[in-house]
């Protein structure tokens, strides 16, 4: 299922795609996509991209994955008051424990949670929020980063320095449901340049399809290509899982992080609400009004002076208790939440690429053998064999151009 989401302009594009797999009966992914309607929302608050995987038994990983995506936004949108990446974070914390609360109540859902990778894209750059082993990457140029933490066993012992040979890695240690409190992490603001492409992606990607293999199909193809290529893959190599994938792609100035220009963050930003007047300021108003008005008939000019005084402290009373105070933390243009980039590597279309690609692709041709007339195989046969050519003449952009074209094709066929 492949979704296109226009925006306002055409600085944008946003793809997004879900399968279940091949060999899960029920997609317990969930994603949404929220985009601002007018500029000036977009100033505000941004647009919104969330990737959820649920996991419980019965449908309890589907209603945790679907709820997620459905309460997070409503509850970003309604945190006014807090600045942007605040918001996505109380946004998520509140939807934990709404998710919990639903798991404590009905047996059947006991234990039932879901990972959360999003991406809030502000005019200050790239904002993450992120509970478990969902990613968001970010292609530029050469290279692919990936921009959260795997909230998984074998990263946690990884940062520790302990071994991780034998730790399977779907073991999680952090997701939205099954307690009561949940840590967020936050990642960023990241600047966004001219050409970025963001992704984020459910572990049925990045469970298969390597980082490079990932990095060169955002570099190298379109949005709407890349997506359901690396879909194709993943699904190729087995596919265990549900796959997800949004993948936002910016073009032209738009979007990208000016500096210069860009308010900064504010956090923590609290406006003391409105007080009255405190009573200790009334009485001394009262007093020195008095003692003014008194001390007139005495001494006229320190009577006046007395009066004065009481006004005045009644007008600064009445100030400091109208206004509210704001007060708040100004984040620097150096500021970043969290530790990211974590992984970044090179993602050119190279001989080590070709090579795995093309170890997929051979293996499909194996199925050539035992159904030799059930599919159309020669569009599939006339890339293949081009790509394999161009890679060994060392066009490597071209031949994994064409080796993706054999891979979506025959998988368009087996579908069909």
């Amino acid at each position: 299922m492949v979704k296109h989401h226009h925006n306002w302009n055409d600085d944008l594009t946003v793809i997004e795609v879900t399968d279940k797999g091949m060999r899960r009966a029920t997609n317990q992914d969930s994603s949404v996509v929220v985009i601002q309607d007018d500029y000036e929302d977009y100033n505000q608050r941004g647009h919104l991209f969330i990737v959820c995987d649920g996991m419980g038994a019965h449908a309890a990983g589907e209603l945790a994955s679907a709820d997620a995506v459905e309460h997070i936004p409503h509850h970003y949108l309604v945190y006014q008051n807090l600045s942007a990446p605040e918001a996505l974070k109380k946004a998520i914390t509140k939807t934990n424990s709404e998710i919990n609360r639903k798991g404590e109540e009905n047996p059947d859902f006991h234990n039932m949670g879901t990972t959360c990778s999003s991406i809030l894209l502000l005019p200050q750059g790239i904002i993450c929020g992120h509970v478990g082993d969902s990613r968001v990457y970010r292609q530029r140029g050469s290279v692919i980063e990936q921009l959260t933490f795997d909230h998984s066993l074998q990263w946690e012992l990884k940062a520790k320095g302990g071994d991780v040979e034998n730790v399977p890695s779907n073991v999680i240690t952090r997701s939205l449901g099954p307690n009561a409190e949940v840590e967020v992490d936050l990642e960023g603001p990241f600047p966004v340049q001219d050409g970025d492409s963001y992704l984020i992606c459910s572990d049925g990607l990045s469970g298969e399809v390597s980082d490079a293999e990932i990095g060169a199909a955002m570099a190298i193809l379109a949005p709407e290509q890349a997506a359901q290529f690396l879909l194709d893959l993943a699904n190729l190599r087995g596919g265990p899982d549900n796959i997800t994938i949004i993948i936002v792609k910016v073009h032209g100035q738009q979007y990208v992080t000016n500096p210069h220009t860009v308010e900064p963050l504010i956090i923590g930003k609290t406006t003391e609400p409105v007080k009255p007047i405190h009573t200790a300021v009334l009485v001394i108003s009262i007093v020195l009004s008095l003692a003014g008005l008194l001390t007139m008939l005495l001494n006229p000019i320190i009577g006046v002076g007395g009066l004065a005084a009481g006004i005045i402290t009644i007008l600064v009373g009445y100030a400091l208790g109208r206004s509210g105070i704001e007060t708040g933390e100004t984040l620097g243009p150096e500021f970043r939440f969290g530790d990211g980039p974590y992984i970044q590597c090179d993602c050119l279309a190279n001989q080590q690429i070709m090579q795995s690609l093309g170890k997929t692709a051979s293996e499909i041709r194996k199925l050539a053998k035992e159904h030799p007339n059930k599919f159309n195989w020669a569009p599939f046969d006339e890339a293949f064999v081009e790509s394999t050519e161009q890679a060994q003449s060392g066009r490597f952009k071209e031949a994994f151009e064409n080796i993706t074209k054999a891979i979506t094709y025959i998988m368009d066929e087996f579908r069909k």
